[in-house]
């Protein structure tokens, strides 16, 4: 009867555990309403953005920028100085997030001790096709990591970290690590004298090349009615792109 006994309980084990590794996860339209709906409470913000360049080709100093934002186009960027500066300002990826219907979750993990999704698409990456991975939280929909691969290689990584503020999730410092294809040098080539290019095309290889780019946001102001007249006068020496 023991044998019995325990036979039952070995399957009822088995059956337990074969129904944990069930996934029921959100479909495509409830998975882009949980990513966008906390973005979706902003009616508008301010903030305080410290902007760090380190791409092979660029040259920009280290930036102190002052970025607003209103529902559901307008921006503007203050800064002394040359800069660019995403159009999306801290939202990454929404621009064709919004309308994408082609997210699909391959997989749930603990990142931080966090429970995540993991989100892919297929999309263009530097006019190169390329899949797209998010780390989604489960719980607040923040795009807490991102990366694009193309031919086997990780050419892009993102990493953002969140605070709450007003109720809002919103984040206080994304690091976006970069790879470049070897003729990505030609644009350090851009500008120098020809006395110049022949010990620059000494140093042409086959390597591809790595970039930074580190942004550390602060006194965030949200929600506070800001007037459409603030978004009349553009700054000359920010590039939005």
């Amino acid at each position: 009867m023991s044998h019995i006994y325990r036979s039952i309980f070995f399957i009822l084990l088995c059956s337990l555990s074969i129904g944990s590794l069930a996934q029921d996860y959100p479909d495509p339209q409830e998975l882009q309403d949980l990513i966008l709906g906390n973005w979706e409470r902003i009616e508008d913000y301010e903030v305080d953005i410290n902007l760090a360049l380190d791409i092979p080709g660029f040259r920009m100093p280290s930036k102190k920028i002052h970025y607003l934002y209103k529902s559901p186009d307008k921006s503007k960027v203050e800064v002394k100085g040359f800069a660019i500066v995403p159009k999306q300002g801290i939202q990454p990826f929404f621009t064709f997030l919004r309308d994408s219907v082609s997210l699909q979750i391959v997989n749930d993990t603990l990142v931080n001790g966090k429970p995540v999704y993991e989100v892919t698409l297929e999309d263009t990456f530097m006019n190169e096709p390329g899949q797209i991975n998010f780390f989604v939280n489960q719980k607040t929909g923040n795009i807490t990591e991102a990366w694009v691969m193309h031919d086997g290689r990780e050419f892009f990584h993102l990493h953002s970290d969140y605070a709450e503020v007003d109720g809002i999730q919103l984040p206080t410092s994304t690091t976006i690590n970069m790879t470049f294809p070897p003729d990505f040098r030609n644009i350090q080539g851009l500008g120098k004298k020809w006395t110049e290019m022949q010990d620059f095309d000494a140093q042409m290889t086959d390597e591809w090349l790595k970039g930074t780019i580190s942004i550390q946001f602060k006194k965030y102001k949200v929600n506070r009615g800001i007037p459409d007249y603030m978004f009349d006068d553009e700054t000359e020496d920010a590039i939005q792109d």
